[in-house]
């Protein structure tokens, strides 16, 4: 492997996409980390760089301690890692400084630091419930982030359907953009936090028809009218959560959309869910 012993004390994973171990040509390992407690880097690992079969590369401790080399300064956002083509070792290939997209709908007010936000309890890696001194009168809230580039598209998407939706008591409520570290860059979104849900059944068709012709009233298509996206409070109230395939569409596509809910109600599986909003 030739990695030398690395220090990166002041380096946190943050997340990380790996590359396939079965893939005849895998694509790159892509990982975030969060720098100095302030400064968030993305670092993409060339296949077959940190070892074989048998090494964890997600677990921190070691990722960061012996796989990984240590972290160059600087005000580099991206960077490559690859074994050095003349002496073997994992090395920074390059680094650089790259102006990276965010959201571009501020429709809100309001603008967060991803890092401000504490009490995080992880559901899914870009999804996380948290608290954050200046929203929700300290109570939990939703973050929902873009944690790698290709995912921005499916943010901007449910931010604007956000702003089509409020104060029309379809989903929770928009908090405000959340954004990237030190960047600035918006890069996802909070809402409030809905407790005491369950993930809607067959028995719930009416209260979910009645949420989801509200959504189509708008002319909107929710795009994913799959059960745990339909969440159901105390009195049979439904909240629709999930808006990143939500879109614009033609009378017919909504009428096709509404005609199909039931079914997706009735789905005996798991796709879709577990429902991240059921609390316990």
């Amino acid at each position: 492997m030739n990695a030398p012993k690395s220090n990166n004390a002041n380096v946190r994973l943050l997340a990380c996409l790996l590359e396939s171990k079965d893939a005849i040509d895998p694509d790159d390992g892509h990982y975030r980390f969060l720098v100095d407690g302030k400064y968030i880097k993305y670092v993409a690992v060339a296949p077959g760089t940190l070892g074989g079969e048998g090494i964890d590369w997600a677990f921190a401790p070691i990722l960061l301690g012996e796989l990984l080399p240590s972290f160059p300064p600087g005000d580099w956002n991206k960077g490559y890692v690859a074994k050095d083509p003349e002496t073997g070792k994992v090395t920074f290939i390059r680094t650089e400084t790259e102006s990276l997209a965010g959201v571009k709908n501020l429709w809100h007010p309001v603008k967060v630091n991803e890092l401000d936000f504490t009490d995080k309890q992880s559901l899914r890696q870009r999804i996380n419930v948290s608290t954050h001194p200046q929203l929700n009168n300290g109570k939990p809230v939703l973050t929902k982030i873009a944690v790698w580039p290709w995912e921005l598209e499916f943010m901007e998407a449910e931010t604007t359907a956000y702003e089509v939706i409020c104060g029309k008591g379809i989903g929770p409520k928009f908090l405000g953009h959340i954004t990237e570290g030190e960047s600035g860059r918006v890069i996802g979104f909070v809402t409030e936090w809905i407790e005491d849900t369950r993930a809607a059944g067959p028995g719930d068709f009416d209260s979910c028809r009645k949420a989801l012709g509200r959504l189509h009233a708008l002319g909107i298509k929710l795009g994913d009218t799959n059960k745990f996206n339909f969440l159901v409070r105390k009195k049979h109230d439904v909240v629709i959560v999930d808006f990143e395939t939500a879109k614009k569409c033609s009378p017919g596509e909504l009428e096709y959309e509404m005609n199909a809910l039931r079914e997706c109600l009735e789905e005996s599986s798991f796709r879709g869910g577990p429902g991240i909003w059921s609390a316990n």
